[in-house]
């Protein structure tokens, strides 16, 4: 009988000339490629290209609040020009109470769940009225502002060139301010000159359609003095 010495001896020979090349192999085949954890980890992330998402502009009727059929609420409260609430009435009473070719059921207060929205019952066309004065006051402060400098003893030369400039401005639809005033040093203009050098503008004024003085001149002949104009731009294709 063999010693269990002899038998491990042998088993062990036998795993280092069998079985430890094949284990040896499949570790080193093992270590040349990556886990798909090591993969994932190491990998660069892959990053989606951003989109430039456009969305329309809610329209005007959109912004405003709801009036006359718009108003989905069962039922409103009224509201009178010296700020006085009304019990909630039945909205439908209300709309057939009133001439709708002249007054609109608008909504000032959004209402709340269980509390209805608040009323006020306008005149159709004092609306309209306000709503072209807010358009027009919005518009007035965009529009750009040129000034243009002038001596009253312009040579001819440089009025041709700043009158060919402020019509520019005024066919883009500008606002141009012109400032005229006497030089300290040099020659001075008469009053004919004076006369005849705002009847040139006001002429290249006219050239220009749509074109206006918006106000009187400000100031004295001769002296400082400001006209204030306003341009209408020209459509394309036209010419000023």
């Amino acid at each position: 009988m063999r010693s269990p010495r002899c038998i491990f001896s042998a088993a062990t020979a036998l795993h280092r000339v069998f079985i430890a090349p094949i284990e040896q192999s499949n570790l080193q085949f093992a270590l040349r490629i990556p886990s798909s954890t090591a993969f994932i980890s190491h990998s660069p992330a892959y990053i989606l290209p951003q989109q430039r998402r456009c969305y329309a502009a809610p329209s005007s009727t959109e912004r405003r609040l709801p009036r006359d059929d718009q108003i989905k609420s069962w039922s409103v409260t009224l509201v009178d020009e010296n700020g006085k609430l009304s019990e909630p009435r039945q909205t439908s009473a209300v709309l057939d109470s009133i001439d709708r070719n002249k007054d609109s059921l608008v909504v000032v207060a959004q209402g709340e769940p269980g509390t209805p929205p608040i009323c006020r019952i306008m005149n159709k066309k004092a609306m309209r009225d306000a709503e072209k004065a807010k358009a027009k006051a919005a518009r007035g402060s965009s529009i750009t502002t040129k000034t243009i400098e002038l001596n009253w003893a312009i040579d001819k030369g440089d009025l041709w060139h700043r009158m060919d400039k402020m019509k520019q401005f005024l066919s883009k639809g500008f606002r141009v301010e012109i400032m005229l005033a006497s030089k300290k040093k040099g020659r001075q203009a008469t009053v004919e000159e004076a006369e005849e050098l705002l009847r040139k503008i006001k002429e290249a004024v006219g050239e220009v359609e749509g074109s206006k003085e918006t106000k009187p001149m400000e100031g004295k002949l001769l002296k400082a003095a400001t006209l204030y104009l306003e341009g209408k731009a020209v459509q394309k294709g036209q010419k000023a």
